[in-house]
């Protein structure tokens, strides 16, 4: 392993055992677990290459550690969504477009892909959607393909994506119900909780969709220019 990595497990809460599969590490925490293996993942699957077996990672409570082979030490570096898919404890689904991605956002592609609401992560400089769970694409009716190219802005009345963005500069987390595009076809009452975030000195909006929506006919407003 390489000296980042062993004065990383040699901190207070780190451990480390050795066994005829391979070696396995419990991190202090999940959060911790997901760190190490983003930032050094690659140096864990050369490791498990060198010994002929497998790395684990787990955590207090871990149902399924994070685990690398071999054979990832050869493969073309992972996108974002099978980097979090590796790192899903219980099978759910993620997608994202954009390819460089911050630890933090990875997080929340984790956490989104465990989360049985429909999840989904705007970034505020240009409103494209970047980030959403299997049940946002199931509630939008639209493909993770063409929902994660998406810019939002058609989707929102003007004047409430207006009260969005000034709510979300006073406001870090809050719930609103308000009428929105779930495709070119369909317009509901959404309620949905929001949280503004930022990563790498760039902004982000999270919505959770609370309620199920309710179909409404498009307002003529709908599509304006915002």
């Amino acid at each position: 392993m390489s000296v980042s990595i062993i004065r990383i497990l040699n901190q207070p809460g780190w451990n480390c055992k050795l066994s005829h599969e391979g070696v396995s590490i419990l991190a202090p925490t999940k959060q911790d677990a997901i760190y190490l293996a983003q930032s050094y993942g690659y140096a864990l699957s050369e490791t498990a290459a060198k010994i002929k077996g497998k790395v684990g990672i787990g955590w207090k409570r871990c149902k399924q550690p994070i685990e690398f082979y071999g054979w990832m030490a050869s493969q073309k570096p992972s996108t974002p969504v099978e980097t979090a898919q590796r790192l899903l404890p219980a099978g759910g689904t993620v997608f994202c477009s954009q390819l460089d991605l911050p630890v933090e956002l990875l997080r929340r592609m984790v956490t989104a892909a465990e989360n049985e609401r429909p999840v989904s992560i705007v970034r505020q400089d240009n409103n494209k959607q970047i980030i959403i769970n299997q049940a946002m694409s199931d509630m939008l009716q639209t493909s993770p393909e063409i929902a994660t190219q998406r810019v939002m802005t058609r989707f929102w009345l003007p004047g409430d994506l207006a009260e969005l963005e000034r709510r979300l500069s006073n406001e870090s987390r809050f719930t609103w119900t308000y009428c929105g595009g779930l495709n070119e076809q369909t317009w509901a009452i959404l309620t949905t909780q929001f949280e503004a975030f930022e990563v790498e000195g760039v902004w982000y909006r999270q919505g959770t969709c609370l309620t199920t929506p309710q179909l409404v006919p498009i307002p003529s407003r709908a599509f304006a220019p915002a």
